[in-house]
């Protein structure tokens, strides 16, 4: 049998090619051809995977703590200097998601915080963000949502949501809490596949005590399926929509 590559030789080989990581990519790189080597290189990137040193998307993987070439974005407030910014809409890493910097051009769609669009990234050095992208389409903003109240845990914590004829819990990576504090509502999106049999989920709003007036305003509402969103397809006309002429009305 030739000599398999190291971990670190196949570590460094997924950093340096993010679009050609499946397992069948790494055995062609490596020249591996036969059964007994293609399972000692599944134990390997197993390995690889329980350290923590790659992570697996489908039957991709890629260096952890890193994004795919094209990823689904959510949109970000843009910050003092009219900068806009994404995050991951899916994130798996032990820190916090990374924040991407939107380099957006004339005629891009516009952008609202929120927003989930997929865009082309690039790695850049010397700046307080890790990404560089450019929008390649808008999605909207129709993730997966739930309403319940926040577990804390040393490592993140649990959503027990309000609807009791949903799921029973939802699962918050360390990072995606926003410093929630046990016992308060929020509201999330869904983040991720499930692990461990829940769902993985990104606190978007801290909404406080759970009796406050507000509070019980928002469980009303969501127990009795109550919308309170406009689907995309109506905001898209409101933002296509323009003044009323004057005519031959009075301006009072």
């Amino acid at each position: 049998m030739d000599q398999l590559p190291s971990k670190d030789q196949i570590r460094q080989w997924i950093a340096e090619n993010p679009t050609l990581a499946s397992k069948r990519d790494i055995a062609k790189a490596f020249a591996i051809k036969g059964s007994a080597e293609r399972i000692e290189l599944k134990r390997l990137l197993k390995e690889l995977e329980l350290e923590g040193a790659v992570t697996r998307r489908k039957r991709n993987f890629r260096e952890a703590g890193t994004l795919p070439p094209v990823s689904i974005l959510r949109v970000l407030e843009a910050d003092a200097a009219g900068d806009l910014f994404a995050e991951p809409a899916e994130w798996q890493g032990e820190a916090d998601s990374p924040r991407v910097h939107l380099l957006t051009r004339a005629g891009d769609p516009a952008l609202g915080k929120g927003d989930r669009i997929l865009a082309k990234l690039a790695p850049v050095e010397g700046e307080d963000f890790p990404y560089e992208a450019r929008v390649i389409r808008k999605l909207g903003v129709n993730a997966i949502r739930v309403l319940g109240i926040f577990r804390a845990e040393s490592e993140g914590g649990r959503i027990v949501p309000i609807d009791k004829g949903g799921m029973t819990e939802w699962r918050v990576p360390a990072g995606l809490t926003m410093e929630a504090r046990d016992g308060e509502l929020v509201e999330a999106e869904q983040a991720g596949p499930k692990r461990m049999g829940l769902p993985s989920a990104r606190i978007v709003e801290r909404l406080g005590d759970p009796t406050g007036p507000r509070a019980v305003s928002l469980i009303a509402i969501h127990q009795h399926g109550i919308p309170d969103q406009f689907p995309d397809a109506v905001i898209a006309e409101a933002d296509r929509a323009e003044p009323a002429p004057l005519g031959d009305r009075e301006d009072l």
